[in-house]
């Protein structure tokens, strides 16, 4: 993922899309999330563990797979770690007990923010970082990612689906910077609203292991490749 402030997370874009925003009435462009309900679900919750992990500078969130959720994955999902911010390469280990996982493919986490920043939209319209404009932000967002990052399991190619989604209230830890200031200047410290657009693949692995590495050079503006090292345990 990236961000921005004003702004976006997950590659972050400069101004902060981490947020989101509707237009009212006479002016609106409909809002509208992408993707089956089922995987806007999953991607929300591997949004909110992103941003209850990140803290300023790292490359990836949570830093381990073992941080924030179960080996048994979320409702049997398990939600593999995601690009934050800067660019670099790094490797996970992560030993499972579910065979389902969500792939970050690339994509924005879209939050909040006081500072009065707009977003400009296809259409012409200038929508704040409020948290009743994000997922208007976002449905835009989604034509700067026509395609997914190159990625595969196994030597195989991965096939991802374009997702865009509703806004949720995440938990900001203080070591998060600019994030947590906006938390602190919206009245709420500690939690920001954050919609995310981008791509998401849903897996199914055997057990055994896997290996699985993500291309995400051209969102994070530097070399970035994310690697995920799988073992799968036998259900019993």
């Amino acid at each position: 993922m990236g961000t921005r402030r004003g702004s976006i997370l997950s590659c972050i874009l400069t101004t902060s899309i981490l947020t989101t925003g509707i237009l009212t009435a006479a002016t609106t462009v409909a809002d509208a999330s992408t993707g089956p309900p089922a995987i806007q679900q999953l991607a929300s919750q591997q949004t909110a563990l992103l941003l209850s992990r990140y803290s300023e500078g790292q490359t990836a969130s949570p830093t381990v797979c073992s941080e924030g959720q179960s080996a048994h994955g979320t409702q049997g999902v398990f939600l593999l770690p995601t690009l934050s911010f800067n660019p670099g390469d790094v490797r996970f280990t992560c030993r499972l007990h579910t065979q389902r996982v969500l792939v970050d493919l690339g994509g924005y986490v879209v939050t909040e923010d006081a500072s009065g920043s707009t977003w400009t939209t296809v259409d012409g319209y200038d929508l704040t970082f409020s948290r009743d404009n994000l997922e208007q932000i976002c449905d835009d967002v989604l034509r700067l990612l026509p395609a997914p990052a190159p990625a595969i399991i196994d030597n195989h190619p991965i096939t991802g689906i374009q997702v865009a989604t509703a806004p949720i209230t995440s938990r900001i830890r203080p070591s998060a910077g600019a994030l947590w200031q906006d938390s602190v200047n919206l009245g709420h410290p500690g939690t920001l609203a954050a919609s995310f657009c981008g791509w998401k693949a849903e897996l199914r692995l055997p057990p055994g292991p896997h290996h699985i590495t993500v291309d995400l050079t051209d969102i994070a503006g530097g070399q970035t490749h994310l690697t995920y090292d799988i073992d799968v345990m036998p259900t019993r």
